[in-house]
């Protein structure tokens, strides 16, 4: 299978209220061996304020940011998608790419009202090579060279580990340049941490994972935390009811027999303890696996010795009711999540109608002022609210003067200043506050770019102030 190697690089650090600058990717075959590339940039957004650190580590210049040549950020989602597709089944790679740059990626086609999910349905799957990293320092150390941060600690940044395995980084922090080392550091795996590579393989589908915890009574599951693997010698038990993506698994050094003779209030109280007897982990999201028999001895629980380890094994899987309390008590203990109120947050709620989805169809065929129409008569709000926050963005002069005002006053009250009903994203007052302080400590050669970013927000900020002066706002999300 051909896999596609991407990266992102971006207006800052949060998933919901940041944005992609720039996309690249590379289509390889089976033997990692690049067959095509393809990258692109784009403006910024009227409502999103580049953090000034992410515009100094990228490089990016205040007229890149708003230069009307370069595609509009729902132009380049639908070229992303449109590439992606074509390259389309392959195994979906990056560095750090499942826990942000998907996400990203999958909000930015939200926002432009595209299928979030092209990574990982229609024959695709997903992998992250910093998760293989980690799990390689861990079970095959001797096959790379390991830098040390400043604190003396093994350190996996890609800006750091590729040059230190002979990968040629200067341009790092530009998304091509990050997408070849990559590609780099996943070769060396694949050469010299056979087993961990292979691993990844066999898991990087949630058909593939689901496939081998079925079939696998005894396995070793990794966790990946702060640059650490954790591994554990345990037995799927069950998914969840309610997100068949969610796996549960039993930590082996588990008695069973000790849980059976426990009432439901001591199980739940012995579930709730540390090391957790029973975790979680999202079979779709590319988990990492690995057979005891070429890694067992580094897990906890392997000193029980296999027979012993089998033994409870067997006995699990063989009572499911004893499988399905654990995974009740588990759910019972969890404190749902309340739905935010910010549109960029409610991504992953409920799937559009099959009405709706014409009207998308549609959409993405007619003209400007009939998308403004279609706007208003979609039946899921969050569809009203982006297809008509996209018509403000790409077309605004075919919206009445009035509902213009009122999404610019709207943006200019979100970005201005911090307010009680701020959320995560950032501020002009707070990126101006961040570039003052950045400037009294930025590398010589850091400055000017700073400094024109500095401008060019304080500048922004009093624009944002004027627009603010007229009517009273409508508040957006």
């Amino acid at each position: 299978m051909a896999f596609i190697f991407y990266d992102t690089e971006t207006t800052g650090a949060d998933r919901s209220f940041d944005q992609i600058l720039q996309f690249a990717a590379a289509l390889t075959d089976d033997d990692l061996n690049v067959i095509d590339s393809f990258e692109i940039r784009c403006r910024l957004l009227p409502h999103i304020v580049p953090s000034p650190g992410a515009m100094v580590v990228t490089g990016v210049r205040v007229d890149q940011l708003f230069d009307l040549q370069t595609p509009s950020h729902y132009e380049m989602c639908r070229r992303v998608h449109e590439v992606l597709t074509a390259w389309s089944p392959a195994t979906v790679v990056g560095y750090n790419s499942i826990s942000f740059d998907e996400e990203l990626l999958r909000r930015a086609f939200y926002s432009s009202l595209l299928p979030i999910y092209l990574t990982n349905t229609g024959g695709n799957s997903r992998l992250d090579i910093l998760p293989l990293a980690i799990a390689a320092h861990t079970f095959a150390p001797e096959g790379f060279n390991w830098p040390v941060n400043e604190k003396g600690r093994t350190t996996f940044k890609l800006d750091r580990l590729a040059p230190a395995n002979g990968f040629e980084h200067s341009n790092a922090h530009d998304a091509l340049a990050d997408v070849y080392a990559t590609i780099h550091i996943a070769r060396l795996i694949k050469d010299r941490a056979p087993v961990v590579w292979e691993s990844a393989m066999a898991s990087r589908s949630r058909a593939l994972a689901t496939q081998y915890v079925e079939l696998n009574p005894v396995f070793v599951a990794t966790r990946l935390r702060f640059g650490l693997c954790s591994s554990f010698l345990v037995t799927a038990i069950g998914t969840n009811p309610d997100n068949s993506g969610e796996v549960f698994l039993l930590d082996l050094r588990q008695d069973p027999t000790t849980l059976l003779a426990m009432t439901d209030e001591e199980l739940a109280a012995h579930i709730a303890t540390k090391p957790r007897p029973v975790s979680s982990l999202k079979i779709n999201a590319s988990p990492l696996f690995l057979p005891i028999e070429s890694v067992g001895a580094q897990a906890p629980g392997y000193e029980l010795g296999l027979e012993e380890i089998a033994c409870r094994a067997e006995l699990v899987r063989s009572d499911e009711g004893l499988r399905r309390r654990l995974v009740s008590v588990v759910l019972q203990g969890r404190t749902p999540f309340p739905e935010s109120p910010h549109l960029e947050e409610q991504i992953y709620g409920s799937f559009y109608s099959r009405s709706d989805q014409s009207r998308l169809d549609e959409f993405f065929e007619t003209d400007w002022p009939r998308r403004l129409e279609l706007s208003g008569q979609f039946e899921d709000r969050r569809l009203r609210g982006l297809s008509r926050r996209l018509v403000y963005i790409e077309a605004p002069h075919v919206m009445p003067a009035r509902m213009r005002a009122d999404y610019a006053r709207a943006i200019a009250a979100r970005i201005h200043s911090r307010t009680e009903s701020t959320g995560r994203w950032t501020t002009l007052e707070e990126a101006i506050e961040d570039a003052h302080e950045m400037l009294t400590d930025v590398p010589p050669n850091h400055e000017a770019i700073l400094r024109e970013h500095l401008a060019r927000l304080t500048a922004w900020r009093e624009e944002a102030g004027l627009i603010l002066h007229g009517p009273n706002t409508i508040v957006i999300s």
